[in-house]
């Protein structure tokens, strides 16, 4: 009976040790500007500057003027980054990413697709983006936060508009125009209280993705009006056992540097764009215009 008290006792101590180490999330307010850039870094990455992987499950869907979006494939995948403090305070943000184009009912990762629109066969080119690269967490700058309670919530909102590496002169069937636009949103969901916690380097962290653009090079629709849209979520990852595992068993037979971070900056930075270009092996002169083009890459603009 004496031992079961004292095993008692012990529990009653160790309980009242662990509450007493709750944070008091209203120390440590990610909306002030000495906290703000570095937050955000902790949400994104990793401040400690360990690997992050992010990823997405997305519903890719076809727009034609006039008429109801149609479903046409998944797009899933997952961004691998690493942050590293520069002098100023920021953060170099280095990352690669790869996503695939999926069957909508059986999940098969697509090589080739039947465009409905034009009746043609496709060959699929998958999302292979090596750099995605930016600075995040510059000191002092503002950020959209907003806090509810426990909750913390950010909208990140990024309109593309810049000259397109693909133009309809060397690209008929591939380019839309001389310029690409294209508009994305992402809704990340974080918690006060992780935030508070001074030993959390890296914040768990959800969010929502979506995004319009031009038809991809690969579907070969040229200048026909409509466009694409994408809807989907994705969570940062604990480590790469919690990639889906088709996605996970892909990359690492196909491109098993995707699994890890880069180490050096390079740029520019590529999109399914430039990776198109790559890949035709035209020799064009207009310049390679980098951008971003895939989920989870927001910055600070």
């Amino acid at each position: 009976m004496c031992k079961l008290k004292s095993i008692i006792a012990a529990t009653l101590v160790a309980a009242a040790g662990l509450s007493s180490v709750a944070f008091d999330s209203a120390a440590y307010d990610v909306t002030k500007p000495e906290n703000s850039g570095e937050a955000f870094v902790r949400m994104r990455g990793d401040t400690s500057g360990a690997d992050v992987i992010a990823d997405w499950h997305t519903t890719v869907f076809i727009v034609e003027p006039g008429k109801r979006a149609v479903a046409v494939m998944r797009l899933d995948g997952f961004n691998v980054g690493r942050a590293s403090k520069n002098a100023d305070g920021s953060y170099q943000w280095l990352s690669r990413e790869v996503a695939y184009y999926r069957d909508l009912k059986t999940g098969k990762i697509l090589d080739k697709w039947e465009n409905p629109l034009t009746g043609k066969i496709n060959d699929v080119i998958q999302v292979i983006n090596d750099p995605v690269n930016s600075v995040f967490g510059r000191p002092g700058g503002s950020l959209p936060w907003r806090v509810k309670g426990d909750d913390v919530f950010m909208t990140i909102d990024v309109p593309l508009a810049y000259p397109n590496s693909l133009l309809p002169a060397d690209f008929p069937e591939e380019s839309t125009g001389p310029m690409y636009f294209a508009t994305e949103s992402f809704m990340f969901f974080s918690r006060q209280s992780d935030f508070a916690n001074p030993k959390l380097t890296s914040v768990p962290t959800t969010y929502s993705w979506a995004r319009t653009g031009p038809w991809l090079p690969w579907m070969k629709m040229g200048t026909r009006p409509g466009y694409v849209l994408y809807t989907g979520q994705g969570k940062k990852l604990k480590n790469a056992a919690e990639l889906d595992p088709v996605v996970r068993e892909y990359t690492e037979k196909n491109h098993p540097d995707f699994m890890f971070a880069p180490k050096a900056f390079v740029a520019p930075n590529e999109t399914s764009w430039t990776y198109y270009r790559k890949l035709s092996g035209k020799k064009v002169t207009n310049p390679v215009v980098g951008g971003k083009d895939a989920p989870v890459a927001a910055s600070q603009k």
